[in-house]
């Protein structure tokens, strides 16, 4: 009894860390990556040693369960709006960038069967900032960064967004306020790689590791 009220905690534990935090299903897999890794060692050991018993993998198989059970709740989460509807274009822009950068954190983001959505809600993204930047000819250097980082993740792969994603990030990278944001510094160059790539150059700052200008 003490072993199941164990187990029903642990589950508790780890449903609530799945449903609130993201990044959790990653920690979810490397547990479940070592969870295998260990059953498969330990069944090759005992079945040596002629002593395999199934009992002695009811806590393992209970752990991984466990585990699964997490990384489904976490698929399952639901994702917040990609945009926000405000006449306030800084706050428009730095939802944006947040769920950008929120979607690229979450599990769905890498699983085939919802990268349809998560094109969708980046093409959503990059619609509305468009529209913004049409709309409106002043913005902070904070601005530019979060606008840039949406034209940087433009799902056609359009070299022209590239360039004006560049164009927005060097500025922002330029403003004194912004000067030592490591996260502006680099976007900065990975635009302009990925600018480069797009239009068949070679890259200069090697920020996009050498491979397709495709890769998210």
């Amino acid at each position: 009894m003490k072993k199941l009220i164990t187990y029903a905690v642990i589950l508790l534990v780890v449903a609530y860390f799945s449903y609130q935090y993201p990044w959790f299903a990653f920690v979810l897999l490397a547990l479940l990556g070592g969870m295998i890794i260990y059953m498969l060692m330990a069944g090759i050991i005992l079945m040596w040693r002629n002593k395999l018993l199934v009992k002695r993998f009811y806590s393992p198989m209970t752990m991984l369960g466990i585990v699964l059970t997490g990384l489904v709740i976490g698929l399952l989460r639901p994702l917040p709006d990609p945009i926000i509807s405000s006449d306030d274009s800084s706050k428009v822009l730095a939802h944006a960038y947040s769920t950008d950068q929120g979607d690229r954190m979450n599990l769905q983001f890498f699983v085939p069967p919802f990268r349809k959505e998560m094109r969708r809600r980046d093409s959503v993204r990059l619609k509305q900032v468009r529209e913004v930047m049409d709309r409106e000819s002043e913005f902070s250097p904070i601005d530019r960064f979060h606008a840039a980082f949406i034209l940087h993740h433009n799902p056609m792969h359009d070299s022209f967004l590239y360039e004006q994603a560049h164009s927005l990030a060097k500025k922002a990278a330029s403003a004194p306020e912004l000067k030592d944001n490591y996260q502006v510094q680099w976007l900065a160059k990975a635009t302009y790689d990925r600018w480069m790539l797009s239009i068949g150059r070679s890259q200069k700052y090697a920020t996009q590791g050498g491979v397709s200008f495709s890769i998210e």
